[in-house]
């Protein structure tokens, strides 16, 4: 027993020798496990499918059904699996050491055994065994958690986009006379709408990226020119910043099967972050290629790049990233989350090459 009164862990102890289980529970016991001692395979079954326990100490030479059956069973079943097991085994042959572990055993006792051999052995697996339990434990309080709080946050943004669509809707109405307005108060305004519409964008994509998580997106495929949709990219994108000139790179047209609108979305997301971050009078560069039954797409900028510690982090909802060179914080939000789960949605993957400082090329690969 413990401080507390609790056993130290509970222990199963499976052998047909009625001698060795006496001595295995009273000298187990005294050191504070609760022990169960069961003489065949069968009922060491039926005890585990009861009440697991932490830990079970098993015989191999056993009539009927021999330790490496019964350990082998156990592991096919969900409430034992993780159970550890050690083999008490007068079979001391290479052969029979490297069946024990293939069968699913943790460690194993040669006997006749030591006892403080077997307690050593014990207390290291059990202690394993509650601290896997513990961890498991609080990841599921973790999860849970996690989906409270988006839960919580789809509710808010699925209200906040009414008011937020008439908000625009009225800022839009609002420039149409704009001519009448100061140089100043035109500024504001657009200002406003832009914000405006930054708000509508991220909200519209918190929503696709739970949508994806739980595989309720649905992806619509077909023959898609990638090269074309990289010009209709540039195209709308070029004329909002066009001290920052794009170019695209493709050895003629690469088709590939796809659901557009996500694939696109993914190529916008890419592009923006590249404006965003590369300096005033620099190249952006889009390349598109095929090969080995892979369509790779990569869009390089001139900024500082990503720090190689951060190329998986980047890609985890509401990251924040170190701006190496100003020491400041920043969020990278939920675009490039989007275009993980929108590439790997179509069974391709998404990464980026930690260039620093001469600029991060961020790539999507897809199948065909």
């Amino acid at each position: 027993m413990n401080a507390e009164g609790a056993p130290v862990g509970s222990v199963l102890v499976v052998d047909d020798t009625l001698e060795n289980l006496r001595l295995l529970s009273t000298l187990l016991g005294e050191q504070g496990y609760e022990v169960r001692a069961v003489t065949n395979g069968r009922q060491a079954l039926q005890a585990v499918e009861q009440d697991p326990p932490d830990l079970i100490l098993l015989d191999v030479n056993m009539p009927d059904m021999d330790g490496y059956e019964v350990c082998g069973r156990l592991r096919a079943r969900d409430r034992s699996k993780d159970v550890p097991v050690i083999f008490l085994t007068a079979l001391t042959g290479t052969g029979d050491k490297v069946r024990a572990f293939e069968a699913g055993a943790v460690d194993y006792v040669t006997k006749p055994f030591r006892f403080e051999e077997v307690l050593a052995r014990v207390q290291t697996h059990v202690a394993l065994r509650r601290a896997q339990v513990e961890l498991a434990g609080s990841y599921e309080r973790l999860q849970t958690l996690e989906r409270l709080r988006d839960d919580l946050v789809h509710m808010i943004v699925h209200d906040m986009r009414s008011p937020l669509t008439a908000l625009l809707l009225n800022l839009r109405f609002l420039k149409r006379p704009v001519a009448a307005l100061a140089e100043e108060s035109r500024n504001d305004l657009q200002a406003a709408v832009e914000s405006a519409e930054s708000l509508s964008r991220m909200a519209n994509e918190l929503l696709d990226v739970s949508r994806l998580e739980e595989g309720r997106m649905p992806v619509e495929r077909a023959v898609r020119n990638l090269t074309q949709m990289a010009r209709d990219v540039c195209a709308t994108l070029g004329p909002i910043d066009p001290g920052r000139p794009i170019d695209i790179e493709s050895a003629g047209a690469v088709e590939v099967t796809c659901d557009e609108g996500l694939v696109r979305r993914v190529m916008e997301n890419l592009v923006s972050n590249g404006i965003k971050h590369t300096p005033a009078g620099s190249r952006i560069r889009i390349t598109l290629a095929s090969g080995d039954g892979r369509t790779r797409v990569a869009v390089h900028d001139h900024g500082y790049g990503v720090p190689a510690d951060a190329r998986e982090k980047i890609f985890e909802k509401f990251t924040t990233i170190e701006a190496r060179r100003e020491g400041r914080y920043h969020s990278a939000g939920l675009g490039l989350a989007f275009c993980k789960l929108a590439i790997e949605a179509h069974g391709g993957t998404v990464g980026v090459e930690p260039n620093v400082p001469t600029g991060s090329p961020f790539w999507f690969e897809l199948p065909g």
